[in-house]
């Protein structure tokens, strides 16, 4: 089971790019008081929108729109949703199989 590791910064609102099977992803991540929440264009195309992020919860649901695999954050502590502030350090954001998947 392989992954790779979307580097995200500890800050609470944040967009980042990166190249995810040879295309550029564009990933808007937003803290709210109702969790945390993500934007997602891959190759230019919209893949996810407002999608809460939950622990191993993949917020790129539609395959048919370009993205081909599980996009999503995972816990390395435990089985809490991810916050911000453990960004980089016990949540991971991950394109690929997850950890304990």
């Amino acid at each position: 089971m392989a992954y790779t590791l979307v580097p995200v910064q500890s800050v609470a609102n944040q967009e980042l790019s990166c190249i995810l099977d040879g295309q550029l992803a564009r990933i808007n991540l937003t803290t709210t008081n109702y969790g945390l929440f993500a934007d997602v264009l891959y190759n230019g195309v919209p893949v996810s929108s407002g999608r809460l992020c939950l622990d191993r919860t993949d917020i790129n649901p539609d395959r048919y729109r370009g993205l081909p695999q599980f996009l999503g954050f995972a816990d390395l502590q435990g089985a809490d949703d991810p916050t911000f502030d453990g960004f980089g350090t016990r949540f991971v954001l991950i394109y690929g199989d997850p950890p304990g998947s």
